[in-house]
């Protein structure tokens, strides 16, 4: 797992706040992507300006301005509990109101990443362990997801090894997973996590967000 990377963009929001879970938009903003109510900029179908992106509810996919130019602008739908199906061909995703950061990060890295991720991650500072048999690893995550850490230790391990992993988050949660082994670097190991708990990822997202949401680039 690589060390967290922060995008800069532009994302024109058609959407009301509600609309977002607590604390997403803060949180995405703490990645880099840069949200902007189109109510700011006037009218809805204004087309002087040209984000990166655009998040729409879906009762106002037909206030979307016309684009006579390539590529045209990609669209994610924020819409109710059915899925729907949308005729503008700049829809490239869609995902249920109020959407969280885990349903709109891997949208919004498909549609604007050269190499997209498929969950968001915070550096951190976190004591953990590692235990296998009879043996034990003591390090800390600089880097957590969902889907996998960054281990910094000194001690030795080899791509591969799977381990149980122990860390500690806010609120008095202990997470408890398997990790393996997907790369080795100087000072640590890049894990990614096998069959974690579903509290377990929960958990983790939470924490994630909450990081994200509170913190400058």
């Amino acid at each position: 797992m690589e060390r967290p990377h922060f995008s800069d963009k532009i994302i024109a929001s058609y959407a009301s706040p509600q609309a977002f879970a607590p604390r997403t938009r803060a949180a995405l903003a703490g990645l880099g992507y840069r949200l902007i109510a189109a109510s700011t900029r006037g009218r809805f179908d204004d087309d002087s300006w040209h984000p990166s992106l655009r998040i729409v509810d879906d009762r106002h996919l037909d206030k979307l301005p016309e684009e006579n130019y390539l590529p045209r602008t990609p669209v994610i739908v924020l819409r109710g509990a059915r899925p729907g199906h949308w005729r503008d061909p700049r829809v490239v995703g869609e995902a249920a109101r109020p959407a969280g950061l885990a349903d709109l990060y891997p949208l919004i890295q498909r549609a604007l990443e050269d190499n997209p991720r498929g969950a968001p991650r915070t550096a951190t500072q976190i004591p953990a362990r590692c235990t296998r048999a009879d043996r034990r690893w003591m390090g800390a995550i600089v880097s957590l997801s969902v889907d996998g850490c960054l281990f910094q230790t000194r001690s030795d391990m080899s791509q591969g090894q799977e381990f149980n992993l122990l860390f500690p988050l806010p609120r008095g949660r202990m997470v408890s997973t398997r990790a393996r082994v997907e790369h080795c670097y100087d000072n640590g190991v890049g894990m990614s996590f096998r069959s974690s708990p579903a509290a377990a990822r929960e958990a983790i997202a939470e924490f994630v967000t909450e990081r994200l949401a509170t913190s400058r680039i």
